[in-house]
């Protein structure tokens, strides 16, 4: 039990934060949107991904936080992403932990919190560059012989000569002795293989191009892997000198866990000192499929090159089934702790029974996902949430508020609530809920960011 003289210390942390978050927006209440920052910078550049945390509103909930809680040694992301809290982590000195089911995740995670000597990887490079050349010139001339992957539907969504180019690019990517400058090609040819596709760019979701674009589309594709490679290289140079001027001498931990944040067993008890994340919206279905977004890319990849279990290869088609709210059960009732949830399915079935179930669902399993993050955080510490609330059956959904009064019986209580804006996150900002032409009603122009302490 703790003293009073402990608690009242405890409650003074607590206010010294609020405080602290409260004065930044009364002196700009814009800080948080950083609507004129570059949110590409050093390698939170290297890929696109879904639903992305800015890495601003990452690095400057760390360095607040740091400030108030200089003993902090961890950090760690239960929805980790692409890894913008693990890349901001290490580049505060802390050890840096995330988790993901997503295969593209965790490689792009490792990718970009490994910084590389920038000398050694224009080595490679040039090598790799006059490789892909003769590669080029043998294929041309009929010498070169292809293996092409074989997946279903290959031919709809690559044209033959871009299956071609790709797999020079693959063949030659397999060559590479160092495994992290290996790794670092593996991303840039998974972001080529999205942008050469006949997908629709500009979208997650797997959506082919109408046949009038597909007729004019034909992108050079090692010109195209060439460019994204010397971008990714300029910004690993910024990425690499400055994480070595940061830690110039203790060089921070990454690991990251093949593991949904609904069971997240092989993680200790009070592991953490820290949390900051973003989860997801709610099922991939309806609001970010991750896992579509995802499957070009993993197709392409032989997964032993990428560190990952080649088991896991039947499951890329799985990835949204596997998510919060992935697998609605049919028979669902309502019994977690939180009475603006129990109001909120109450509105949403009146409208549509089978969405109420659906949404119902992403909770339960986050639900789940809380009990295990309040076991793997350590007592006292601090957890820094970023949370969109989308709407449903014209009803908006608070996600943040749901999230806090869940939290409660796990020991986790209530520190600050604010808002921001998002300019820059490539989200949709309205939906049709009803289907109906010219019906549509506002998704999400802002996020709620919250701070959590669990109680010792």
């Amino acid at each position: 039990m703790k003293t009073t003289n402990a608690g009242n210390t405890l409650e003074h942390c607590d206010e010294a934060i609020r405080q602290t978050f409260l004065e930044i927006l009364e002196q700009d209440e814009d800080f948080w949107d950083f609507r004129n920052e570059n949110t590409k910078e050093l390698s939170h550049g290297y890929h696109s991904y879904p639903a992305m945390m800015i890495p601003q509103v990452a690095r400057n909930l760390m360095r607040i936080i740091l400030n108030s809680q200089p003993n902090i040694k961890s950090v760690f992301d239960p929805f980790m992403g692409s890894g913008t809290t693990l890349v901001e982590g290490i580049l505060h000195g802390l050890d840096s932990f995330g988790t993901d089911v997503n295969p593209l995740a965790r490689l792009l995670g490792k990718v970009k919190t490994t910084p590389l000597d920038p000398n050694d990887l224009s080595v490679v490079a040039e090598q790799f560059i006059s490789s892909l050349s003769n590669d080029e010139f043998s294929y041309k001339n009929g010498d070169l012989v292809l293996e092409n992957p074989e997946f279903k539907n290959i031919d709809y969504w690559f044209k033959p000569y871009v299956i071609d180019y790709l797999q020079m690019i693959k063949h030659n990517i397999k060559k590479i002795q160092n495994d992290d400058i290996k790794l670092f090609f593996w991303a840039v040819f998974s972001e080529v293989v999205r942008y050469v596709s006949n997908t629709r760019n500009s979208e997650f979701k797997l959506y082919r191009m109408d046949e009038e674009k597909l007729a004019d589309w034909n992108p050079n594709v090692f010109d195209v892997f060439i460019r994204f490679l010397n971008r990714n290289m300029e910004m690993n140079r910024q990425f690499y000198e400055l994480y070595h001027e940061q830690n110039p001498i203790n060089k921070p931990a990454v690991k990251i866990f093949n593991l949904n944040a609904m069971n997240l067993e092989g993680i200790d008890d009070n592991s953490f000192d820290l949390l900051i994340t973003s989860p997801p919206y709610g099922d991939s279905r309806t609001t970010v499929a991750y896992g579509q977004f995802s499957r070009l890319s993993l197709q392409w990849l032989d997964f032993h090159e990428i560190g990952e279990d080649e088991s896991l290869v039947k499951d890329i088609n799985k990835i949204d089934s596997l998510l919060l709210g992935g697998k609605v059960d049919k028979e669902l009732k309502n019994s977690l702790a939180s009475e603006t949830l129990e109001r909120i399915i109450e509105s949403i079935a009146i409208a549509d029974e089978k969405r109420a179930k659906e949404v119902l669902q992403f909770y339960i399993d986050l639900d789940q996902a809380l009990k295990e993050i309040a076991r793997v955080m350590k007592p006292n510490s601090y957890q820094c949430w970023v949370v969109g609330n989308r709407t449903v059956k014209k009803i908006k959904i608070p996600t943040h508020q749901i999230i806090i009064e869940l939290f409660q019986k796990y020991g986790v209580r209530h520190v600050l609530t604010f808002e921001r804006n998002i300019p820059n996150k490539k989200m949709p900002k309205e939906n049709s809920p009803t289907n109906k032409a010219g019906e549509k009603v506002t998704t999400m122009n802002g996020e709620v960011i919250f701070i959590l302490r669990k109680e010792g």
